[in-house]
């Protein structure tokens, strides 16, 4: 799982870029439960360098039920469950692009990331208007990030054709032993696994430099910039 934050995100948040008059949005879709989170500030690094305008959707803060599976949405391309995945279907449609960010727990993009591309269904049906639309999928993990932007680019691409431009992960090596406060003792948890029984037996502290930031990983920055380049790109060639 990810590392820590601090700090408060509020649940809307539009940022204003470099473009021109006519100016393009990508909307980016946070999945990370934690406030400033490796996860959103990679997020927002992509979507700011690409020098467009972007709303960043926090998802821990809105209520998001799963889908039903009742198929009601077939004929309008809308749920209908009132909830506050409602005003996001206009967002998505009007966006140029896409930016969604998981991260993994369990092994997969977690709850937050994965309802909200289950509540996607209304928009595949008779004439999907995401057809070919710009995506980028970004995931943050334990250790198993890789495979979690893999799921989320394969959601994207296969089930609601999207153009997926790029992805991006990062392997925080921070397990959420590192929060608990049993992290130390827990004969259950990842360090108690991970290291030989001597190695834990002197395991008696958490420090800071635990933590694993993003920033700190030139391969990963890297990666990043990458990705913004080809989203920017990809969107200047698109018609409007």
């Amino acid at each position: 799982m990810e590392g820590v934050g601090g700090g408060i995100a509020p649940i809307f948040k539009l940022t204003t870029g470099n473009s021109p008059k006519e100016a393009r949005m990508i909307l980016v879709i946070n999945g990370s439960p934690k406030p400033q989170s490796n996860l959103q500030r990679m997020l927002e690094k992509i979507a700011q360098d690409t020098g467009y305008d972007y709303e960043t959707i926090h998802l821990a803060k809105l209520k998001i039920m799963p889908c039903l599976g009742c198929v009601k949405c077939a004929e309008k391309q809308r749920c209908i469950q009132p909830d506050d995945m409602s005003p996001l279907y206009d967002k998505i449609e009007a966006a140029d692009a896409l930016i969604v960010g998981g991260v993994v727990y369990f092994g997969h993009p977690n709850a937050f990331t994965h309802t909200f591309l289950e509540r996607l269904f209304p928009l595949r049906h008779l004439n999907p208007s995401t057809m070919g639309k710009l995506a980028a999928a970004v995931c943050v993990g334990g250790d198993e990030a890789e495979a979690g932007v893999r799921e989320i680019s394969y959601h994207l691409s296969s089930y609601f054709t999207y153009n997926v431009v790029g992805s991006v992960f990062f392997n925080s090596a921070t397990p959420p032993c590192f929060i608990c406060g049993y992290g130390t003792t827990c004969r259950y948890g990842g360090p108690a696994r991970w290291m030989t029984p001597e190695d834990f037996a002197n395991f008696n502290e958490i420090t800071p430099e635990m933590f694993q930031n993003f920033e700190d990983h030139p391969e990963v920055v890297a990666a990043c910039e990458r990705l913004s380049l080809g989203l920017k790109e990809a969107i200047a060639s698109r018609p409007r």
